[in-house]
C-alpha cells in the first residue's frame, strides 16, 4: 500500500486563530519548511545544527514518500535570546550535503507569527459569509456543489494509492484536520446498514457564523461527504447536518445514509 505520510502539529503552546496567526508573545519564533534526501538521516544533521546554536525545535511536520527518498520537512524553532539570525540558520541548512533547499514560511510581526497555510480557513469563512449574504439558498447550493466537485479527484487519487472504505475516509479527514479545516470524531460507522455518523470540531466553514445562525452552515462540507461516500460506497447517499456550531451547537454533525 502506498500512500503519502503526513504527521503534523502545532508547537505547544500556541494559538492559531482568527487570521491564522500564531501568537508569540515575547517569544522569537519562525517556521522553516526543508527539502531534504534520506529523510531520516537528514533529520539527524538538522537536529544537529539545531543542537549546536541551542535553537529549541517546537513543533514540526514530516511529508515523504515511502518509495522515496526526497521528503519535505517543517519546523517551528523558537530563537529567543540567540544572537544567530534566521536567516544564517538557512544559510547553515543548505549546505548540508543532504538539504535540496530550505525556505523561511512564517515570519514574527510584532510578536506574533504569520502563517499563510492557516490563514485560508479564515478567507474562505469569509467568502463563505458572503455567497449566504448576497444569494441565501442559492449559494448554499454552490457550496454545496463546490464541495462535491472538489472532493471527486482527491478519493480517485486515494484509490489509486490503494485506499478503500473507511481506511480512505478517515485519510481525507485526517488531511483536512492536518491544513486546519476542523477535528473530526467518528461516532458511528456501519458499513453493514450504511450508516455513518461524524462530528467536527471547529469547522471552519462554519466558524465564521458561530452562535449567530437558525440553521446549519456547513454546506460545502455536505458536498465533499456526499461525494466521497458516493465514490467509496458506490450508491447515493444523503448527508444531513444535525447539529451545527453556527447555530450554537458544540460541534456540527453529519448523518450520512443512502436515500
Amino acid at each position: 500500500m502506498h500512500f503519502r505520510l503526513v504527521v503534523a502539529t502545532m508547537p505547544y503552546g500556541f494559538s492559531v486563530k482568527d487570521l491564522g496567526v500564531a501568537r508569540a508573545g515575547k517569544r522569537s519564533v519562525s517556521q522553516l519548511v526543508i527539502k531534504c534526501k534520506d529523510v531520516i538521516s537528514a533529520l539527524a544533521e538538522i537536529a544537529s545544527k539545531m543542537a549546536k546554536h541551542d535553537i529549541n525545535i517546537l513543533s514540526g511536520s514530516i511529508i515523504t514518500e515511502p518509495d522515496e527518498e526526497i521528503g519535505v520537512v517543517t519546523m517551528f524553532l523558537d530563537l529567543t535570546g540567540l544572537s544567530i539570525t534566521v536567516d544564517q540558520i538557512v544559510k547553515e541548512l543548505r549546505a548540508l550535503d543532504r538539504v535540496l533547499d530550505v525556505r523561511v514560511a512564517a515570519r514574527e510581526f510584532s510578536g506574533a507569527i504569520v502563517n499563510m497555510g492557516t490563514y485560508v480557513t479564515t478567507y474562505l469563512s469569509r467568502m463563505f459569509n458572503w455567497l449566504d449574504e448576497a444569494f441565501g439558498t442559492g449559494g448554499h447550493a454552490i457550496l454545496f456543489n463546490m464541495g462535491e466537485h472538489a472532493v471527486r479527484p482527491i478519493v480517485k487519487e486515494l484509490k489509486e494509492r490503494g485506499l478503500r472504505g473507511r481506511e480512505l475516509i478517515e485519510a481525507f479527514l485526517v488531511t483536512n484536520t492536518i491544513i486546519g479545516f476542523y477535528r473530526y470524531e467518528i461516532v458511528e460507522y456501519d458499513e453493514e446498514k450504511l450508516k455513518f455518523v461524524i462530528r467536527l470540531y471547529e469547522n471552519f466553514e462554519c466558524k465564521f457564523f458561530m452562535g449567530k445562525k437558525d440553521k446549519p452552515m456547513g454546506h460545502m462540507t455536505r458536498g465533499a461527504l456526499t461525494a466521497i461516500f458516493n465514490e467509496v460506497y458506490g450508491k447515493v447517499f444523503e448527508v444531513r447536518e444535525v447539529k451545527c456550531i453556527a447555530k450554537g451547537d458544540e460541534y456540527c454533525e453529519f448523518i450520512i445514509s443512502p436515500r
